[in-house]
């Protein structure tokens, strides 16, 4: 009698158990993490918003991104500005977004793409963002066209060296350092932040970038020339040294990277979104 009596109990206790199971509310799903450029954060909000689950969005320029996910910091998807910067991160899955170009965006009354001899300009550092390194490239290459005693004062501003030899050009940038009329920040979402403030006259941006910002309302949009706007690769070979390594720079090619199955749905989303809206090109 009193097995029986333990058994009807045992049998109630798992009954009461798996109601309580049944009925209790579903746990939240844990959080999506994107790692986004600054001038990818609109592209990442949108895909959080197509996906309707909680998307947790952080920004980061790519370098400093990208050496998050080799340190072991892994995200569910990774939106970089430069697809070079994919070598040894172990990726699931890769998209490429497409291209984009290089521009000047000045204070008003700032009409002319030589204002760079003299304004206050604001750079991001390029051991963090890859706009850095470009940019750099951009006032190098301008500088040999237009005005060669540029490059002696940039070197000696930024504590940098450029490095010429034949159709090849290497940059030393990894003990990169402001003075003068230059201002260094760790990304272009910040160093957009110094124009709006005033304290730089002028910077380099991604044009993708300018449209999330609404800078063609307020600032001046300078073209660089074609040839320099890393809308398609320079017209010499480049290679950047960097803090963590070498970056042989081309053109501007955004992408994503997912790193867990979650990151793959995000990738299937992010086919879904017009790129053009947001000032980037598809890939030829």
């Amino acid at each position: 009698m009193r097995k029986k009596f333990i058994i009807a109990i045992a049998a109630v206790i798992i009954v009461l158990v798996a109601a309580a199971v049944y009925l209790a509310p579903p746990s939240p799903r844990t959080p999506a993490v994107i790692y986004a450029a600054p001038t990818l954060r609109k592209i990442a909000d949108k895909i959080a918003a197509l996906d309707g689950g909680q998307v947790d969005i952080q920004v980061y320029g790519s370098v400093a991104a990208a050496n998050l996910i080799k340190s072991g910091k892994i995200p569910d998807l990774f939106l970089t500005v430069d697809s070079e910067l994919k070598e040894g991160l172990g990726y699931r899955k890769e998209y490429t977004l497409g291209t984009y170009r290089l521009v000047f965006v000045c204070q008003k009354g700032i009409e002319s793409l030589d204002a760079v001899k003299t304004v206050k300009l604001g750079l991001a550092d390029p051991n963090q963002a890859p706009i850095g390194y470009r940019a750099l490239a951009a006032i190098y290459l301008m500088a040999g066209e237009r005005y060669p005693e540029l490059i002696d004062e940039v070197q000696r501003s930024l504590n940098i060296r450029f490095q010429k030899s034949g159709e090849t050009l290497v940059m030393e940038l990894s003990e990169i350092s402001p003075s003068g009329r230059f201002s260094l920040r760790p990304n272009l979402d910040v160093v957009g932040s110094l124009l709006e403030s005033r304290v730089v006259d002028c910077i380099f941006a991604y044009y993708p970038f300018v449209l999330a910002r609404n800078f063609t309302q307020t600032y001046n949009v300078i073209e660089v020339p074609t040839q320099l706007n890393f809308e398609s690769d320079p017209p010499i070979k480049i290679t950047a040294k960097l803090k963590s390594g070498e970056i042989v720079v081309k053109r501007f090619e955004a992408a994503a990277y997912s790193f867990t199955p979650r990151g793959d749905q995000l990738i299937e989303l992010l086919k879904k979104i017009d790129l053009s809206s947001f000032g980037i090109k598809p890939a030829r």
